[in-house]
């Protein structure tokens, strides 16, 4: 029996963990999985060690609340992991968390592997140091990421994007719309304001108001909101309910690459919700906000032009990022509407994601799987 740890703290990393024991289960069947996972991991057989929603917190402050719970659970899954002697820790993302296990998981000589790079070509590039003692081996999603390690002298690997393999090249619109009830003719804007509470509190309102804004110019057009999970829901009528009388919008709960595949053009805050926007060939805007002290810290130290993945990609402002003081609603809505205005812009984009797209579909987590396994020389 192999044991191995894998910790993943978000829906993105229970994404990637789901699709990466799929594709080590298919080599070797006599796997045991033990950590924190999403539902998705859980669903293939993955023990939890501990709350998957407990450990995910957005934000600079947000995070400084709750550190003594997070301590508390990192130390709980060190002695776990040592415990019961994994063969194999895989920390999916959060580094600031992930990268104290493999540390000292190395040390006990365990093999370490980290999915999904840590941002040191954007801010703390001094971390860099601490990767290189903590990790075996590095599993990047984007070529650009790699390419930086390996000037570091690191072991890295390119997977690319498992959601650009799951994802297809020709998105069936249609049938899309059917699922949610739209008729094929509608021109619709999906809003894709979070996956978390402080986001929804600071994001919520300006996008619904960007959209009434583009309704007031455009009364044909149709609104979608996506959301995670109800309770994001609730948290989001408390904050926009008395808006939502003038003009037609309806929030959709969960099965969001619907309503991607369905929207004309999309409003996104920054995250994974970029890649799968692209994926689905959409012409976007994407906005953030977030507490005043935590865009401010975030502003003087990342270290880079841009938030977003397809302009981070192409190192070019390839869709438009309006950020915090600057994300009003009138300047949301200008952008939003300015693809509608000018179809030629939408066209050459798409053109422009179709070859981002096939630049990171690469079997992802089959070739992840297999660089895994040539690290324990199986």
């Amino acid at each position: 029996m192999l044991t191995i740890g894998i910790v993943a703290v978000e829906p993105s990393a229970d994404i990637l963990g789901a699709s990466l024991m799929q594709a080590l289960l298919v080599t070797r069947q006599d796997i045991q999985f033990i950590g924190v996972g999403g539902p998705r991991m859980a669903a293939i057989g993955f023990k939890s060690l501990y709350s998957f929603s407990a450990l995910s917190h957005m934000g600079f402050i947000e995070v400084l609340k709750h550190l003594p719970t997070l301590l508390s659970a990192r130390r709980y899954l060190l002695s776990q992991f040592i415990e019961q002697k994994v063969d194999l820790f895989i920390g999916i993302d959060a580094p600031d968390f992930n990268l104290y296990l493999e540390e000292h998981l190395k040390k006990k000589s365990i093999k370490t592997v980290h999915y999904v790079s840590p941002s040191v070509w954007a801010w703390r590039s001094g971390r860099i140091h601490r990767i290189k003692r903590a990790v075996d081996l590095l599993l990047t999603l984007f070529p650009f990421e790699a390419q930086f390690y390996q000037k570091n002298a690191m072991k890295v690997q390119f997977v690319g994007h498992p959601l650009a393999d799951e994802i297809g090249f020709d998105i069936d619109v249609n049938e899309a719309r059917r699922k949610l009830n739209i008729d094929n003719e509608a021109k619709i804007i999906a809003l894709f304001p979070g996956s978390r509470s402080a986001e929804i509190k600071y994001m919520a309102r300006p996008f619904l108001e960007a959209a009434q804004l583009c309704y007031a110019q455009d009364s044909s057009l149709q609104f979608i909101v996506a959301l995670p999970n109800e309770g994001l829901k609730e948290q989001f009528l408390v904050k926009c309910e008395d808006l939502f009388a003038h003009f037609p919008v309806t929030i959709q709960v969960g099965d969001s690459h619907t309503v991607l595949a369905a929207a004309d053009v999309v409003l996104v805050k920054s995250g994974t919700v970029t890649l799968e926007a692209l994926l689905y060939k959409k012409p976007m805007v994407i906005a953030f906000m977030a507490s005043p002290i935590s865009f401010w810290i975030a502003r003087k130290i990342i270290n880079v032009k841009y938030i977003g993945l397809p302009n981070l990609l192409t190192d070019k402002p390839l869709v438009p990022e309006i950020l915090q003081e600057e994300a009003k609603p009138e300047v949301l809505a200008e952008a939003l509407l300015a693809y509608f205005k000018d179809p030629q812009k939408s066209t050459v984009l798409k053109e422009e994601y179709v070859q981002l797209h096939r630049q990171l579909r690469c079997n992802a987590s089959e070739t992840a799987a297999k660089a895994i396994f040539e690290l324990l020389a199986f």
